[in-house]
């Protein structure tokens, strides 16, 4: 019995297995063609627009603005080269990056300009990606022979058809988006804006579909509101758990690829001389335990350094919250027992303090037994407690001067590695390669960021997620633009009729709704922007009116190890979240619009 309950249960977790990878696939399918619908109908939409721009000296303001904020997103890819730099530097770099924004903006803008005036633009942008997927697979073919073992080898014969979707999104984004700008500011003194900004505002017969504007708006707002928050909140905590770690480590490490390091001397003299290093520190590491006065014992790292050098690499002087890092000095503590540093919490789990004894553990170099080494064991007299944000250091974390811990690994005049500490943490790994190279072999480096690369990966794929989970609240209010529109352009069928015997073409009903949309979208932004902005400056004001609300410790230092949010603006992430924001209000406008512009005025007026 107990079998067959066995290999049903396998049976039932293999089953729900499946359908959650089937539910996931379906997911993934989802988003991608929500993806592929938005953004399409929303290059449609700025092609609508792109074609009643009239003004070239329109054109060329827009173009000229373009290309002034391409060429900040230049400076923000672009942080660790600059973050040094004088002001005058930064406007020479952003002028540059403009330069060849400009150029790039005036090519493609006269190519999208061409191609309107062909009315050939979406074939164009629709054929060169597939030319360049047909190209990719035949290449691919002439090369593997059509193997079927070689479909999942990557190859460099798709670069074509990652030219060709580069050339299609460079048409729309580089060439298209300013001229549909200057169109939209052309249509400004026109009949179309005048009837968009009339349906929006004016009083309606039917005020559920003024209530549902009202919501698109809101929800939208609330979209980039919360990614704006949320994602600054997430950058805070970051750059928080970053600072800790770089503080208490350097900013890059020096290692010798056979071994421990023997003539060190010389090598920190290298290391410190070159070029954006600051200071260098050697050190050698020990594992062991540590035992109490009372007879706790619990599993420490042993880390031996240069009391002198290592205040220029790491934050340790200043996290001490008792003694001084010259008590760790040799002979410091006279002809007796080598001086130690510990964490404030392994002090605290250990009942000791400074001036007190412990023994440091050591499983191996002991005395010889018939069950093997037995542990050896070495006297040390707490010389200071440190306290760091991360209770992992102040757990596990134990300093002793070199020679002490020399002598407790028994290895004689070494060190594991050199620490470095950089000028700018950013450039750390490219200072790194610099000493490396200097160095030659068996030498090699390690940046900050290698030492915990799980942890800052785990960070990076939660802010992603949480992104996509906050910009469903966008989609929910585009879809809700869509069904406003189409109730609206049900109520002004009637209008729509009129202004269709007047001679209103297809196109203006077209941009009449698709500017209604764009409005409500850049409403929604405008006040999504400014609100994610105000609450993230007064994050620790809105902390404390929730705790003095609910009465409760929204982030307790004794569990999160700081006691107040952290927040971070990032200009690309608000930028990201405008453009997201407004590419989903121009594409939910498509569908309505077309469908205003195809009624049929005889069916409308009909009954009227």
């Amino acid at each position: 019995m107990s079998a067959l309950v066995d290999a049903l249960t396998t049976a039932a977790g293999a089953v729900g297995g499946g359908i959650a990878l089937v539910l996931i696939a379906l997911i993934a399918l989802g988003i991608g063609a929500l993806t592929l619908i938005f953004f399409g109908s929303a290059a449609v939409a700025l092609e609508r627009f792109g074609r009643v721009s009239r003004s070239w000296l329109g054109w060329a303001a827009c173009a000229a603005v373009w290309s002034l904020l391409l060429g900040g997103f230049g400076l923000y890819l672009r942080p660790e080269e600059l973050v040094d730099a004088g002001l005058g530097t930064w406007l020479r770099q952003w002028l540059q990056f403009s330069a060849v924004a400009a150029a790039s903006v005036t090519l493609f803008g006269l190519i999208a300009m061409a191609l309107l005036r062909w009315r050939r633009l979406w074939t164009a942008v629709l054929s060169l990606p597939a030319l360049g997927l047909l190209v990719s697979l035949g290449l691919w073919l002439l090369g593997s022979g059509g193997g079927a073992a070689d479909w999942g080898a990557p190859r460099s014969s798709l670069s074509p058809f990652g030219m060709g979707l580069s050339l299609s999104l460079s048409i729309v984004v580089l060439g298209l988006l300013p001229l549909a700008v200057a169109g939209l500011l052309d249509t400004r003194n026109s009949a179309e804006w005048f009837i968009a900004v009339r349906y929006l505002v004016a009083k309606r017969r039917q005020t559920f579909i003024s209530i549902i504007t009202g919501i698109c708006v809101v929800g939208i707002a609330a979209g980039v509101w919360l990614i704006i928050t949320v994602l600054s909140v997430m950058n805070g905590f970051e750059r928080t758990w970053r600072d800790e770690i770089i503080g208490n480590r350097a900013h890059f490490t020096v290692h010798n690829g056979l071994g421990p390091i023997e003539d060190y001397e010389p090598l920190v003299r290298a290391v410190e001389g070159a070029e954006g290093v600051v200071a260098a520190s050697p050190y050698l590491d020990a594992e062991g335990m540590v035992r109490g006065e009372g007879g706790q014992i619990v599993a420490v790292r042993v880390r031996g350094v240069d009391p002198v050098r290592v205040a220029g690499v790491t934050d340790l002087s200043d996290d001490l919250v008792e003694g001084s890092l010259e008590s760790l000095a040799p002979g410091a503590q006279g002809e007796g027992e080598p001086a130690i540093l510990i964490g404030s919490r392994l002090a605290r789990s250990l009942g000791i303090g400074v001036g007190e004894g412990l023994v440091l553990i050591s499983p191996f170099g002991g005395p010889k037994t018939p069950l093997g080494p037995a542990p050896r064991l070495a006297r040390f007299r707490v010389a200071g407690i440190f306290e760091s944000s991360f209770f992992q250091y102040d757990e596990m974390f134990t300093y002793v001067n070199l020679p002490a811990a020399q002598d407790f690994r028994r290895s004689g005049d070494v060190v594991d590695g050199i620490e470095a500490r950089t000028t700018d943490f950013y450039r750390s790994q490219s200072v790194g390669d610099r000493v490396r190279a200097e160095l030659g072999f068996p030498y090699f480096t390690r940046d900050w960021k290698e030492f915990f690369p799980a942890f800052f990966q785990a960070l990076k794929t939660e802010r992603v997620m949480m992104f996509i989970l906050l910009t469903m609240i966008m989609v929910v209010a585009a879809f809700s633009i869509v069904s406003t529109l189409v109730m609206m352009i049900m109520e002004k069928s009637g209008d729509i009729a009129i202004l269709k015997t007047m001679g209103a073409e297809d196109g203006a009903i077209e941009r009449i709704f698709a500017l209604e949309g764009t409005l409500i979208g850049l409403v929604g932004t405008a006040l999504g922007v400014v609100a994610g902005i105000s609450v993230t400056v007064q994050i620790d004001l809105v902390q404390r009116a929730v705790e003095a609300v609910l009465g409760i410790d929204a982030l307790p230092a004794s569990v999160y190890q700081i006691s107040a949010l952290p927040a971070e603006l990032d200009a690309g992430q608000i930028a990201m979240a405008v453009g997201l924001a407004l590419v989903l209000a121009l594409g939910a406008t498509l569908l309505p619009s077309r469908q205003a512009s195809r009624l049929d005025p005889v069916e409308s007026l009909r009954y009227e």
